[in-house]
């Protein structure tokens, strides 16, 4: 089977993880603390506001946390999000608003967040959706003006940036992933992106049992040439969601490979538009605007015999999916939602009715994108 996504993993990701069984600390130490740096450094941003985590759902859950969002709140939320969005509002109590999206970017449109905005509105939620940016400049003047917090779903978006920001520092909050399917994969993993140091310290804090960010030694302060080490105390209710030196390791891997994966994604991307572009009866992505870099984790297929077609590359080895079937459609969250009524988000209805994303990971060889895209132009409809 061709899978739509699938890690890129070598010798050179064994030989970071020997040199931390052989260091005897597996826990969080330097190798997570140089993957921090190396990967805001990517981005062009100071490493002092991101601090990593176990996964980029828990990024989203701690950000009701640090924004005090609550009962009595809204957040704006593209009806086209991953599941973990939608958790995250209702676990916190506040109330969850659905908004469209267009159709073929799939990318939230100031239009849809302002017709959602009242006066209880706390936060929007902003998905850039595979990878390629939204319009940020317009969505960043609508929430300013509003004074609307800003936290950006960059999960699928590492290194796309918009007129030359990368997409997860241009809100109040990023959050990106690395587990299994993302173009870094660190096995489970996270970083997040904060736009004040204070709100860093706070992550940390409550990403580490709650214990003072200052407090450099965690619970065992036997360093400090002080007596009773063993005593400690919290700032706040804290969990334990913190990336260890296995994962920074292989991070510190991939993030070495990172250019060559993103290279090898847009030729493949290029090649499905031009080896495409002919064919009558699907439509492509829009073009990536041209004050945009993408990450080019999806490539989609756009048509009236979606189910079909994908029933038939399933038959044929090629597995294909949608993403992200709308939270309006997923009863749990259709129920909990304010504002939505049948009908009321044709964007994301249509996407979800047409759309097919097809395989695209760097450890795709020509013969195989060659395989997929014969396929496509084969399919007897």
């Amino acid at each position: 089977m061709i899978n739509i996504f699938q890690p890129c993993l070598g010798v050179e990701e064994l030989a970071r993880i020997d040199d931390v069984l052989r260091s005897n600390w597996i826990g969080k130490g330097n190798a997570t603390l140089e993957f921090e740096k190396e990967f805001g450094k990517s981005l062009g941003t100071e490493s002092k506001y991101f601090t990593s985590t176990t996964c980029c759902t828990e990024g989203l859950f701690l950000a009701t946390e640090l924004f005090h969002i609550g009962v009595g709140d809204e957040v704006i939320v593209p009806s086209c999000s991953f599941v973990a969005v939608g958790s995250a509002v209702v676990a916190s109590g506040a109330e969850l608003v659905l908004c469209d999206v267009d159709p073929r970017s799939m990318n939230v449109r100031v239009d849809d967040i302002e017709k959602c905005i009242s006066p209880r509105t706390k936060a929007v939620v902003v998905t850039h959706y595979g990878g390629v940016p939204c319009d940020m400049d317009s969505i960043l003047d609508l929430c300013t003006t509003r004074h609307i917090t800003v936290i950006e779903d960059s999960a699928c978006a590492v290194r796309s940036f918009y007129k030359g920001k990368a997409c997860g520092t241009l809100g109040q909050m990023g959050v990106w992933s690395f587990d299994a399917m993302k173009t870094i994969c660190t096995g489970d993993g996270g970083m997040l992106f904060l736009e004040t140091t204070d709100l860093v310290d706070e992550a940390k804090e409550a990403l580490y049992l709650g214990l003072p960010n200052k407090q450099t030694s965690g619970m065992d302060s036997s360093g400090s040439g002080k007596g009773n080490w063993w005593e400690y105390q919290v700032t706040r209710p804290g969990r334990r969601a913190i990336m260890n030196n296995i994962a920074g390791s292989i991070g510190l891997a991939q993030m070495k490979k990172l250019p060559a994966f993103l290279a090898r994604r847009r030729a493949i991307h290029e090649r499905y538009h031009h080896e495409l572009a002919d064919l009558e009866w699907v439509s492509l992505p829009p073009s990536i605007p041209a004050n945009c870099e993408s990450s080019y984790y999806f490539y989609w297929l756009e048509s009236g015999k979606r189910d079909a077609l994908a029933v038939y590359l399933r038959e044929q080895g090629i597995y294909t999916t949608f993403r992200y079937w709308p939270l309006h459609r997923v009863d749990y969250f259709r129920t909990r939602a304010k504002g939505y009524s049948f009908g009321s988000l044709p964007g994301a209805d249509s996407a979800s009715d047409h759309m097919l994303n097809i395989p695209l990971h760097q450890s795709l060889t020509d013969d195989e994108v060659t395989r997929i895209i014969d396929l496509v132009r084969l399919f007897p409809g």
